[in-house]
């Protein structure tokens, strides 16, 4: 399957058509992404199997095997910029203008847009087994069955 997409300004349109390009060849590893909004990957860049994908108001993540993570779409808010080094990645999750990832040590790390907050991940916050991003903020669920909200 072979996405050439061009959203400049993202919508439910965007999830739909990043939701079923997954669906459709994810799994098997056929997604490759062309370009998005006004970033251009080569085709090599997705062409690995995600193992998962998730999309925000005008961007998406995708969490490559490896524990990588990839971003693109509208990044005004520096939702797209992906922290260097970030490696163990276990899960993604895209909020409004922000993104944030499960990392396999039970941590969280989050980038973008973070005026209510929603990137500052509350200090020592650990043994998280699952993360979800809303609009203006981030839940964490943790191996103990709490919840952490915060922005």
């Amino acid at each position: 399957m072979h996405i050439d997409s061009r959203i400049r300004g993202g919508n439910f349109f965007a999830l739909a058509l990043a939701v079923v390009a997954w669906l459709a060849g994810g799994a098997r590893g056929e997604v490759d992404v062309v370009s998005w909004g006004a970033r251009t990957y080569d085709q090599g860049d997705l062409r690995e199997r995600n193992s998962q994908i998730a999309a925000g108001n005008a961007h998406s993540v995708a969490l490559k095997n490896d524990g990588s993570v990839v971003a693109w779409g509208r990044n005004t808010e520096g939702q797209c910029n992906v922290p260097a080094g970030l490696a163990g990645v276990t899960q993604i999750a895209a909020g409004g203008y922000h993104t944030a990832a499960l990392k396999n040590d039970g941590s969280v790390v989050a980038w973008g847009y973070n005026y209510y907050g929603q990137c500052t991940v509350p200090a020592g916050l650990a043994g998280v087994k699952q993360v979800a991003a809303g609009a203006s903020h981030t839940v964490a669920l943790k191996n103990d069955g709490s919840v952490v909200a915060w922005g």
